[in-house]
């Protein structure tokens, strides 16, 4: 796989599933995939945790189960590790 600026420059293929999320479209370029996540994580006020520094989870909408499983949340680092795997499992490079 590639890395550096050579990734961060290649699209990958919106399913029906990703569009809740990432809005509609057929691609999405891979440096814009977290800044979309993140705008839908905080758009939605998924994060959740006690006191302001201990916010490291997410809960996920049936939107995000679509991508992750049906987990009722996942940790903030878990969560681009199941995205690319989504991704992976369905060739949408």
């Amino acid at each position: 796989m590639p890395r550096g600026q050579v990734l961060m420059n290649r699209t990958v293929k919106l399913t029906d599933a990703m569009q809740p999320v990432f809005g509609p479209g057929k691609v999405i370029k891979v440096k814009d995939i977290n800044k979309k996540l993140w705008a839908y994580v905080k758009k939605y006020k998924l994060m959740t945790g006690t006191g302001p520094l201990m916010k490291r989870s997410i809960k996920l909408t049936p939107d995000l189960q679509a991508l992750f499983g049906k987990k009722s949340a996942v940790k903030v680092g878990e969560m681009m590790k199941l995205l690319w795997a989504y991704i992976r499992k369905n060739n949408l490079f």
